[in-house]
């Protein structure tokens, strides 16, 4: 069974999809909950747990209207201190998060996208997104609760592009370390270990084969297989 943030958490991740159904087609699911739902609880001591939802958003062919951070707001969402970050019911977190060459961004520390007549506000840049943009497959995403029906059929990243993306941020935050320690979290690691736990190698391989079709995508891939 999933535990109640686990449960609260697809909650909001359900609301923010129902605020931006306009731009269901360029949003893909990243982060625990994707993992989670190739992994489902596995076999570790740690149950799966995630208090927020993150959502990759693939600029391309994006839409003006409805403008994203209006429309957010409209739905009850309150922008968070960093870009990109939307807090929901019980301050449960969306977090909206952009490719760097997708970004409209020209200084290399920048942390919000650019993505007009949508505001700064409405994405972060976030390094690793790359191999999420081709490999997904869409899945039915519904709640937990026996009181809520509601369904999306949402582009969710396959496990090749979630190792990815977790092994740049794990990449980046041991970079960082000496200055920020405390931003290197464990559960990056286990998130990865649980993909690497339950899924089958050949769909693993084919999806980092898939990454070498798009130029981002392939030197992105390749970094993290690097480290």
């Amino acid at each position: 069974m999933p535990t109640p943030e686990h449960v609260a958490a697809r909650q909001v991740l359900l609301d923010a999809l129902d605020a931006l159904y306009a731009h269901l087609d360029n949003l893909i699911l990243v982060g625990a909950q994707a993992v989670y739902l190739h992994t489902g609880a596995g076999t570790l001591v740690v149950p799966p747990m995630t208090t927020d939802g993150d959502l990759a958003l693939d600029t391309r062919h994006l839409a003006d209207s409805p403008e994203i951070a209006r429309t957010l707001i409209d739905a009850g969402f309150t922008p968070g201190s960093n870009p990109g970050h939307w807090l929901g019911t019980h301050d449960i977190a969306i977090d909206i998060m952009i490719a760097p060459f997708q970004s409209g961004a020209t200084s290399r520390t920048a942390r919000s996208a650019r993505i007009p007549p949508h505001a700064k506000s409405v994405g972060r840049i976030a390094p690793g997104l790359e191999p999420a943009l081709i490999d997904h497959a869409i899945h039915r995403i519904a709640s937990f609760a026996d009181n809520d029906p509601r369904v999306f059929d949402l582009k969710v990243a396959n496990p090749a592009a979630l190792v990815v993306a977790k092994i740049i941020k794990i990449a980046e935050r041991d970079q960082n370390g000496r200055h920020q320690p405390g931003r290197l979290k464990a559960k990056d690691a286990l998130d990865t270990f649980r993909m690497f736990q339950t899924i089958e190698t050949e769909p693993l391989a084919e999806g980092f084969r898939s990454h070498r079709t798009e130029p981002e995508s392939a030197r992105v891939s390749t970094k993290a297989l690097a480290y």
